[in-house]
């Protein structure tokens, strides 16, 4: 998204930066409030709904043109909305991790869990950079960028989206798993 605000609608960096403030309000918002949504709900609920929440929010980010007013009109609240959604999610993730693990392993738990996280991220960026990257052919020009964030913006979503299909049917198992040796 860095690529495409600066070289496709021509923010500055500093611009380009300050509309992920945005982003980081919706990460706090999930952050505050998935607590309260998983005592209400379940952990696998919050870890599903937010999934699909990010995963909606990412998807919408399809729709991005090369224009500035509608570009913003969906970003803003999109990338808000996935920061939600994405905080659900990383809540839930480290509760699985570690609920039910003894005390005297919860670092272990807790250390493997944080370092899964780094890695997704430390992979993240250059693997949807090279697909970016490939989609656009190398150009550099406006639309060739546009075109290779849109093809990376799908595989992300597409990526949330097969990982609310794998909590939702791991943790299903969990539960029936249980109910069987009860």
């Amino acid at each position: 998204l860095t690529l495409y605000l600066q070289d496709t609608l021509g923010f500055s960096p500093l611009a380009a930066g300050a509309t992920f403030g945005v982003l980081g309000a919706g990460t706090v918002l999930g952050g505050l409030t998935a607590a309260r949504v998983i005592a209400r709900t379940s952990t696998t609920t919050t870890l599903v709904a937010g999934g699909l929440l990010q995963a909606v929010a990412t998807a919408v980010l399809l729709l991005l043109g090369t224009g500035t007013g509608t570009a913003l009109a969906l970003l803003l609240p999109a990338t808000f909305l996935g920061g939600i959604g994405n905080m659900l999610v990383i809540v839930g993730f480290m509760i699985t991790a570690t609920s039910g693990v003894p005390d005297d392993e919860q670092g272990l738990a807790t250390g493997l869990a944080s370092m899964s996280q780094q890695v997704g991220i430390t992979l993240g960026t250059p693997v949807m950079s090279a697909i970016v990257t490939a989609a656009s052919g190398g150009a550099i020009t406006a639309s060739a960028i546009h075109h290779g964030v849109t093809t990376a913006v799908a595989v992300n979503a597409a990526l949330v989206l097969l990982g609310v299909v794998l909590a939702a049917n791991f943790r299903r198992g969990d539960r029936t798993r249980t109910a069987h040796h009860e």
